[in-house]
Formats: C-alpha cells, structure tokens, sequence
C-alpha cells in the first residue's frame, strides 16, 4: 500500500501535531530510549512512523482527517461540495467544509470515497466489504489425483476410523499431534473417509474453531483434501463472522465450518438453525481443543452431543498439539480428559519403527520416546536452536511487585495485560530487543516476533522505522484488510521486509515456511500460549519449512514471581 501522497501532505504538520498523533507515550518512550535526543522527531520519520504503526488505521481518527483536509489545496477542499448535503452546495467557508467532511463516520460513502481517491487509495483497500447474507455454502467437486498421507498421518487417521466404527454410541477421542505435522490435513482426511464411507454422505460434518485464521485454515485444507480424495461432490458451509447459512428446508449435509462465538450467538439469536445444526450433526470437530472445557463452549458441546429421542448418533473430535490446559494436575485439565470421553490417539514411535523397518532392525532400534525429536530427525520439524537474550538491568523490585499484585489477582493463569504492558516498558529490555533485531534484518533472517502488547509492538515498529528498518505490526484490532496485506509481504521472500511483529493474533492458524527465527518477547505461564509461539517455526524440510529454526527467548528475572514458569518447561524441544 502506497503512502507518498498522504506522506506529502502530512509534511505540513507541525511537529507537535505529529507528536500527537502518534502518541505521547510513544514519542516519550522514544525520547527514553535515545537519552533525550529528539533527532528521530523530524517531520518525514514522525510522518514514517505514524503510517508504520497505524497504517490508513489512522484516518478513523477525526482530528487527523481534519488536520489533514486543511492541508489539502483550496481547489480539492471546494470539490467535496459535490458529495456533501446540497446545503453545503454553494458554501466557500473551506473552515465549514473541512468540518463538515471531518465529522463524517468513518465508513464507505461518497465523502470518504472522495478523501481517498485524492490520497490515491482504494476503498476496497480501506473498507473491508460486508459478507453477503445469503448462503455461504459451496459444492466441492473431487479430482482424480490422489492426496497422499504420511506414514503417520496415515497410522492416525486408521485408528481415529477405528473408534469412529466402533460399537459403542456417541464415541469421543483427541487427536494428539505437534504443531507442524499436519493436524489439520489428517483431520480432513479422516473426515472425508467417514463421511463417504461411515455416514453415507447423510448428515453434517462440524467443524468448530475460535479464530478466522484457524477457520479459514481448515475450510481451505478440507477443500484441497475433498477435490483430490472426496468421492462425488459435497456441500459445504462458512458459518463464521459475515457469513450466515439459511434454515435448510429439509436436511443439513455435508461440511460445515463454524465459528465459535458464531455458534453461541445462533444459539440464541437464531434457535430454528441451531435445532437443525444439533439434529443433523453427525461428527462435531473441535480445533485447539484445550480450549473446549470452558464453561460456555463446553455446555454447547455438551448440547451438541446429547443424543436426544429420535436423533442420530454423534462423535466428537478433538484436535491439539497441547493436550491439557495448565501444566499442573488440576479440575481444569481432568474436565478436557473427560469430554474427549478419556481417549487420546498420538504418535506412537515404536509402531513407526515397525512399520519403517524390518523386522529385526526393530527389535533392536529403541524408539525414541521424545516425539518431538523424532519427527525433528525425520526431517518434519525444524530442529530449534535456542538463544536466551539476557538484559544488564533486570526488573526492578517495584516492577516484579506491581507484576505479583497483578497477576496474583488474575489467578496466575498467566500475567494480566496489566503486568505485560510494565514488562514492556523496560528500556533496558527493550534497548537489547532492538539490538538483536538489527542483527536478525542485517542476517536477512524472517523473523516473527511476540510482544508484550499493543504498545509494544507499536513501540518496536517505531524503533525499527527510525532506523530505516523494513517491518510491520499485525495486532488484533488492525483492519483484516491492513492485517492481510503485512502477512502477505512477510511471507514474500522477494519483499525485503523480514521483520512481523504481533500481538496476540499469529499464535495459531498462520503458517509461513519461510520463519528462519522465532521471537518471544513477552514472557507467560501458560505452556499452551509457548508451545504455539514456538510451533510457528517448527515447520521442517519435509512440510517446506527449514532445516534448523532460531528461538530467542527474552530471560526476565521474573522466576522470584513464579518458579513455575513455562521458559523451562519445552526444552525437550532444543536441538
């Protein structure tokens, strides 16, 4: 996305008006962290770095568009007479017009349209389109060519067949497997036998997630899966943010992929479709199954999965790579064992070494029960080569007490955002943080990185843009549109910016093949949190990822807080 012309007009602002529309306490932490020196504050790296963070985010900001519109020539100011009310059809007050565009809702009209041709953007750039309400559904016709599994993607997708036809009603299990060895593609494959084979094409396959990425992933995969291995065509269902699915007027079959949040609102907001999805659900999927024992999703499960009078009979699959909630023996963790009825299917090494070898070479190979290390020799998982960025000035006292008081309160599942944010303000940490990146952009290594928050991916793009540094920042109330685009310069290896930084948005359902370093600069308690953060460059050779991956993890002194923390708890995974 170009911003030259906006760039030019910004120019015209003061430097105090910069200042502010980038943040007092952003342009104060940048004072902080050059020692006062205000030579980063010109007027074009002030202009770089407010379109570095915000993107055209920042014209929902009023004052920024009235700023903006008077820097326009008199002549572009009078031609918005033309979208405005004809009251406004004769006026030359430009002070009156100005106001009268700058109080417009920010939303596609005739007035934002105009502003944006003349800064040379698109709408369709700026204004994500609204999913259209009729039926969000698609018949998926097969190919001939044949869509291979793995040897152990294969030895899964048999066993969970296996519980699928076994004798006894409404059957639940989870299926076990590292992040980047192909979950969601063995999911597909087993539900395409089964919806083929074991349900005869009657009834409906649902598939439940928490997140678009993750939606979007497994629509996407089924697709791929269907068109190569389906038999016949199949009607499948986008049932997540815009799109909505009419009331069949018979049956539901097919494939159906749900929001969960989607699924709690039908529930209410439109009971005739959620008695039809409960009755005509033959097979429930639960993506990133940790998640599924809380109260909310568990009771819709639950719901989904009692077989009232006269309704067919249901299985439920779960999918995880972090099987348990909390890394301790708790209500929580005996809850999710529950739902999944006590019945995990995962990687079994010494059948791989019996099915990859012969005989005799089996009985004497001792499989290696690290499975994590297994497929990292398989060549399926990068091999993580750990570096701990250590700081001269820890945390101080009256930091980790503000963290413990935070925290303690929030139950020490993890830190609050609270104690995250004074994690992220530590100029020392973060001065080490921005040492280490130069050397990651000057190696030419794609790095995706995780901030403590909002602010702090904000303040590091910041950092990066005063020096020239190519980057970006995807956080959670970014536009889809702003979101899309970054993603997609980071995955292009011709694109010379390697650096993404995120905050609570790419921990799951974003793959890149390209990630050469992980980088975690938030700390967290929660070992499911860590283990997606490192599952991002777990992809190895055989699944187009790299040989080795560079995890660097910021080591706080935060183990006085909590011993228990999850820096320790993967080293299983190190090379």
């Amino acid at each position: 996305m170009d911003h030259k012309i906006i760039k030019e007009y910004m120019m015209q602002f003061s430097t105090e008006e910069l200042k502010k529309f980038l943040g007092n306490d952003l342009v104060e932490s940048l004072l902080e962290w050059n020692t006062g020196n205000e030579a980063f504050a010109s007027k074009s790296r002030l202009s770089e770095m407010i379109l570095s963070v915000y993107g055209i985010s920042i014209l929902k900001n009023k004052d920024f568009r009235r700023r903006l519109l008077k820097s326009l020539p008199k002549q572009e100011i009078l031609d918005f007479r033309m979208e405005l009310p004809s009251k406004y059809s004769s006026c030359e007050d430009l002070g009156v017009l100005v106001e009268a565009v700058a109080r417009t809702s920010w939303k596609e009209s005739d007035i934002n349209k105009h502003l944006l041709r003349i800064l040379s953007y698109s709408s369709d750039e700026v204004f994500e389109k609204k999913k259209s309400n009729s039926i969000a559904e698609e018949i998926i016709e097969s190919n001939e060519k044949f869509y291979e599994l793995l040897d152990y993607q294969y030895i899964i997708r048999q066993k969970a067949l296996n519980v699928l036809t076994s004798k006894y009603g409404l059957r639940r299990f989870l299926i076990h497997m590292p992040t980047g060895t192909g979950k969601t593609k063995t999911a597909t494959h087993i539900i395409c036998h089964h919806y083929n084979y074991n349900l005869h094409k009657k009834g409906l396959v649902l598939w439940v997630a928490h997140t678009t990425e993750l939606l979007e992933q497994a629509y996407d995969t089924f697709c791929g899966v269907w068109r190569n291995i389906g038999n016949g065509s199949i009607k499948t269902y986008k049932l997540w943010g815009d799109y909505d699915v009419k009331v069949p007027e018979d049956e539901l079959n097919g494939f159906m992929v749900c929001g969960i949040q989607k699924l709690q609102s039908i529930q209410s907001s439109n009971v005739e479709l959620f008695n039809v999805i409960l009755r005509d659900t033959r097979l429930l999927v639960y993506d990133e199954a940790h998640k599924a024992s809380a109260n909310e999703t568990r009771n819709i499960i639950e719901k989904i999965m009692t077989r009232a009078g006269g309704l067919e009979d249901r299985a439920l699959m779960g999918l995880s790579a972090t099987p348990g909630r909390t890394t301790m023996q708790s209500f929580d963790n005996s809850l999710l064992v529950s739902m999944f009825g006590n019945k995990i299917i995962s990687i079994d090494t010494k059948l791989m070494n019996e099915v990859n070898l012969s005989a005799q070479e089996a009985a004497n190979t001792e499989a290696e029960q690290d499975v994590i290390k297994y497929f990292q020799n398989r060549g399926v998982l990068s091999k993580i080569v750990k570096e701990e960025l250590t700081y001269p000035e820890s945390l101080t006292d009256d930091e980790i007490n503000k963290i413990r008081i935070v925290a303690s309160s929030h139950g020490y599942d993890d830190f609050s955002k609270k104690a995250l944010e004074i994690i992220g303000k530590n100029k020392s940490r973060n001065l080490r943080i921005m040492q280490k990146l130069r050397e990651l952009n000057m190696l030419g290594k794609p790095t995706i990185v995780f901030a403590c928050s909002v602010k702090h991916a904000q303040l590091l793009s910041a950092m990066l843009t005063i020096e020239s540094i190519p980057n970006a920042v995807v956080y959670g109330d970014m536009s889809t549109n702003e979101r899309v685009v970054a993603i997609k310069r980071f995955k292009d290896t011709e694109d010379k910016m390697n650096i993404l930084i995120n905050y609570e948005v790419l921990t799951t359902g974003f793959d890149a093949t390209n990630i050469e370093c992980v980088f975690i600069a938030r700390p967290t308690q929660s070992i499911v949190l860590y283990s997606q953060m490192i599952g991002r460059g777990l992809r190895g050779p055989q699944m187009g990822g790299n040989e080795t991956c560079l995890l660097i993890d910021v080591k706080d002194n935060l183990q006085q807080y909590n011993e228990n923390m999850a820096f320790s708890h993967f080293n299983n995974y190190w090379s």
